[in-house]
């Protein structure tokens, strides 16, 4: 069971009183949980980046591979005693002109050429939609480099828009992956483990809003701790 599934069967079972089921038809097939004939689907809700052809990722897919790359590669390079400890940071913007794993190897000869070197200045490196920034620790930690910070260019915006996109999509491909299915249960739910605001989403947060359910009838957003943050309709899942 995921981390966002563990949570969603904590809210399910507090806010219904019973254990749900998991996987009720069989093992990896929708839905995720039932609570009776009421059936939940999970799922962790990030932002997402939508490229020119309609399409879409989550921010996390393209920030995880290409910062565990340079990390990866920078753990190749050899600590020198006389040269010490250096921090790297990373600052990106969506598309890549190149895979992660070759970008990450350009930076890694970038800086073992520079770590073999004198020059305690800071290194700044731009190329295509990326910046990079090498930069002296005050203390030895017995590795070359070790991460020092990392942005993605493409997170953040306004609160209250990042939320509908986010639904929306979440929300378009879970109708898409049950439909199938949907007249074996009497009710539908969707819930959403916030991993944008991490806590910090209210109610009022999102406006007016006018999601598009298909065949389910409610949809909610909980914290990690299992808590709602927000649910749409309201008051709709105590009408399943």
């Amino acid at each position: 069971m995921k981390r966002e599934e563990e949570c969603a069967a904590k809210f399910l079972k507090t806010r219904f009183n019973a254990e749900p089921i998991y996987e009720p038809l069989g093992t990896n097939t929708a839905p995720d949980f039932a609570v009776g004939q009421i059936a939940f689907e999970v799922r962790r809700l990030n932002q997402r980046y939508v490229r020119q052809d309609g399409t879409d990722e989550p921010l996390e897919e393209t920030d995880y591979r290409l910062n565990w790359a340079v990390y990866g590669e920078f753990r190749k390079i050899p600590f020198s005693e006389r040269r010490g400890t250096f921090f790297w940071g990373l600052d990106f913007r969506r598309p890549l002109q190149e895979e992660p794993g070759k970008i990450a190897r350009r930076l890694a000869e970038l800086a073992r050429n520079y770590y073999e070197g004198d020059s305690l200045e800071d290194l700044e490196v731009e190329m295509d939609n990326l910046s990079f920034l090498i930069f002296p620790s005050e203390h030895p930690f017995g590795v070359a480099f070790i991460p020092g910070f990392r942005g993605d260019k493409d997170s953040g915006g306004i609160f209250g828009d990042i939320y509908p996109t986010s639904i929306g999509f979440a929300l378009a491909e879970k109708i898409r992956k049950t439909k199938a299915v949907a007249s074996k249960f009497r009710g539908w739910g969707l819930l959403l483990v916030d991993d944008i605001g991490h806590g910090m989403l209210k109610a009022n947060d999102l406006g007016r809003v006018d999601f598009q359910l298909g065949h389910f009838n409610t949809l909610g957003v909980i914290n990690w701790d299992s808590s709602l943050a927000f649910e749409w309709p309201e008051g709709s899942m105590k009408k399943l």
